[in-house]
């Protein structure tokens, strides 16, 4: 049997959990208009992600990447308006992404991301830099912790 951090999900998983998140009592038929399938297909993807050990009851869970093998970055954006909500929707899919706040000041959005190496990290900045409400990243890998309250 397959253990949560074995399993992987999918696009639309990943936007159901997310969609989930935001609102858990989101109707079946909502889902389905949201990541395109039938409201029998999102049943039976949330059935198997309730088996899986993804979802349980009401709330969303999402196993964290092992400590040990994940970086953390800091990505911080500027821009092209306040468009924190639009970025959200368009990257909130991606598990990697474990914190986004919105920010005053010359920067508009700050990420904490968790990945599992370069390459992954440079596949979201990528992303991200490449779309239109973006307009300056900066990314900062997280060396060493020295206080987590």
């Amino acid at each position: 049997m397959n253990r949560p951090s074995d399993i992987m999900l999918d696009d639309r998983d990943q936007k159901i959990l997310m969609l989930l998140e935001d609102n858990a009592r989101i109707p079946i038929s909502a889902l389905a208009r949201a990541v395109n399938l039938s409201p029998t297909a999102v049943r039976q993807r949330m059935a198997r992600m309730e088996r899986e050990g993804t979802i349980e009851g009401f709330t969303v869970l999402r196993k964290k990447p092992d400590v040990t093998s994940a970086m953390q970055a800091v990505v911080m954006l500027q821009l092209t308006g306040s468009f924190c909500k639009r970025l959200k929707e368009a990257f909130g899919h991606l598990p990697e992404i474990r914190k986004f706040w919105s920010t005053a000041g010359e920067l508009d959005a700050v990420m904490l991301l968790e990945v599992t190496s370069v390459q992954r990290l440079n596949e979201i900045t990528s992303q991200l830099n490449d779309h239109d409400l973006v307009s300056r990243i900066q990314t900062h890998l997280i060396t060493e912790t020295q206080l987590d309250r």
